[in-house]
């Protein structure tokens, strides 16, 4: 069982906790996950971007990407919310976006050149993002599109959601 397991299995707070949305990471916390997934997920094929932890509007986070490599030696910037549900919640989402790094840093460049984000949208939740499903499945996370809360509040599980 990997550590990424353990924190996916561990219990979660009470609902009324979570719809409080009382775990707020701190940036050593996020850059402890980013490197966790990394080397659990992706055999630490990426480099670490700038994490920015703030309040987002209509997304957990999103990874913002740029045509020209950036100085940290990636082509992507993390940004994710600052406050969460739960740490599984947070986790889970990170993970997420590490795959949209993956395929800026990783993928585009190898086998897809010639890719143009305004004309060719088959970066997003294409084939190149759905196959990290199994990976993660083995580590005890969920990849999918996008995750509803109240389907969430329901379910508490991140395939229901």
């Amino acid at each position: 069982m990997s550590i990424l397991n353990s924190i996916m299995e561990r219990p979660l707070p009470k609902i009324t906790f979570q719809r409080k949305k009382m775990y707020r990471p701190s940036i050593d916390e996020a850059i402890y996950t980013y490197k966790l997934v990394n080397y659990l997920i992706f055999d630490n094929q990426l480099v670490l971007p700038i994490i920015h932890l703030e309040q987002t509007k209509k997304t957990w986070g999103y990874c913002l990407w740029f045509d020209e490599l950036q100085s940290e030696g990636t082509y992507c910037r993390i940004h994710i919310n600052k406050i969460w549900f739960c740490r599984q919640w947070f986790v889970n989402t990170f993970a997420h976006e590490m795959v949209h790094q993956w395929q800026w840093d990783i993928y585009r460049p190898t086998e897809n050149p010639n890719y143009n984000r305004h004309s060719n949208k088959s970066l997003g939740h294409g084939p190149s993002f759905f196959r990290w499903r199994s990976k993660f499945a083995e580590h005890g996370l969920c990849l999918k599109r996008s995750y509803g809360q109240k389907r969430w509040f329901r379910h508490q599980n991140f395939n229901k959601c």
